[in-house]
């Protein structure tokens, strides 16, 4: 919503160029920097359900007091509360999902990621329809109170659901147990041996904290994380450079710069519906390979384009190779911590900086090389996750068998066994 109503809050309230993109994307995003580490030390002690319920709530509040407010500053404080409450409940929304499904991670985030972008298409036609309905500069705060009413209803709705906790919220006095969201499994191959869990007692998981500084000791995970803060360029990145590039360089209209955003998210839709179809004969690192190959081919091609609706055709293949990769290394990350997605999580806010800095480095760039340059720099997104999936691709070698638990544990996928010994790589 912030990005699609900038041209009308920039309007309404008065702001230049800088002091909109200072409102809506650097005072919120240097705020959820410094701040979204606190939720996530809540999302130990309170637990996964009061983060989404409560980030819900705080989400609906925020958005109303951004549709009400008086002034930019009002505005950027709205937003980023607004932004470390999403965080909040966003995210452990998918720590929940990935925990519930935990031979399906790929998939859970290919159909994450796939609803990510009917919020991509909502945002848009709501303030479009409003625009017809209610036109003038002041759509965009009847748009802010819509999302808060709709934010409002699923709060309710969410505290009237039975949610269930990640295993990582057990105390580290307290064995994990079904009635907390934990599992009770067997000793797998790569566990600590008796006696030598890191939590310091057998059976019992370590603090959320202490575990992420154990994981920053993984090579492996750490290149993942990379790779997921890489899938920022062929995104909204791309979006701005590129309507940039067909308006200046192949004089598109605005309808054809439309266009292309359109076939963009259209692409990427048929991507992440065919990836989860894939998934089902495939592994995540071969389909790493093929999509970042294919990725990187075709993105070659609309780079060279010598038309703006050419552009705008070719970006439908650039969109459907490029939205499947996010899922993918996201999945890739999560599978070194299975049971402790939330140490995937803290771990990943090691790569925030890098997320923040990636428009200014390639703005940079645009301006002293062109933008033309700047965009073939995006490459190195499947350039990127080629590498590092030829590089952990797990050995073929034959694993032993695992038995079932004493309750009937589920078995433990081949990319639980090669995530299993993080701190040494050795193959099981």
């Amino acid at each position: 919503m912030p990005s699609g109503g900038a041209p009308d809050i920039e309007r309404s309230l008065g702001l230049s160029h800088t002091a909109t993109a200072v409102v809506l994307f650097l005072v919120p995003g240097v705020v959820q920097l410094v701040l979204d580490p606190v939720w996530m030390l809540l999302l130990e002690r309170l637990g996964r359900p009061a983060l989404i319920r409560g980030g819900l709530a705080v989400m609906a509040a925020s958005s109303l007091v951004a549709a009400a407010a008086p002034g930019p500053v009002t505005l950027a404080a709205a937003l980023s509360i607004w932004g470390v409450a999403t965080g909040a409940a966003t995210s452990s929304s998918e720590l929940t999902l990935i925990d519930r499904g935990p031979d399906h991670r790929a998939r859970t985030m290919a159909r994450w990621t796939l609803l990510a972008m009917v919020g991509d298409f909502a945002a848009p036609m709501l303030l479009g329809a409003l625009a017809v309905i209610a036109p003038g500069p002041q759509g965009w705060r009847i748009a802010f109170a819509i999302v808060g009413a709709l934010l409002a209803v699923w709060t309710l709705a969410a505290a009237r659901s039975p949610l269930p906790a990640g295993a990582v919220e057990a105390g580290e006095d307290e064995p994990r147990d079904a009635t907390r969201g934990g599992v009770n499994r067997p000793v797998l191959p790569g566990d600590p041996p008796e006696g030598g869990h890191r939590a310091g007692r057998p059976g019992i998981e370590p603090p959320l904290w202490r575990a992420a500084r154990e994981a920053l000791r993984d090579r492996v995970l750490i290149a993942w994380l990379f790779g997921t803060a890489l899938c920022h360029l062929l995104d909204e990145i791309l979006i701005v450079f590129a309507s940039i590039h067909v308006r200046d360089a192949l004089g598109a209209s605005p309808a054809a710069q439309s266009a292309m955003v359109g076939a963009f998210i259209a692409g990427g839709a048929l991507g992440l519906v065919g990836l989860d179809r894939l998934l089902a004969r495939h592994g995540e690192h071969r389909l790493v390979i093929a999509a970042g190959v294919l990725c990187a081919a075709l993105f070659a091609g609309w780079l060279a384009a010598p038309s703006a609706w050419l552009a705008v055709v070719l970006m439908i293949p650039v969109g459907a190779t490029a939205a499947p990769l996010y899922p993918l290394a996201s999945a890739l990350a999560y599978a070194r911590c299975p049971g402790r997605s939330s140490v995937v999580l803290v771990t990943s806010h090691l790569f925030t900086p890098i997320t923040l800095a990636l428009p200014w480095l390639l703005g940079w760039v645009a301006d002293r090389a062109g933008v033309l340059a700047a965009l073939a720099l995006l490459a190195a997104q499947p350039v990127g996750l080629v590498a590092l999936a030829a590089v952990t691709s797990p050995r073929r070698t034959a694993a032993p068998p695992v038995p079932p638990g004493p309750d009937g544990d589920r078995a433990v996928t081949t990319a639980d066994r090669d995530s299993r010994d993080s701190r040494t790589g050795d193959a099981p």
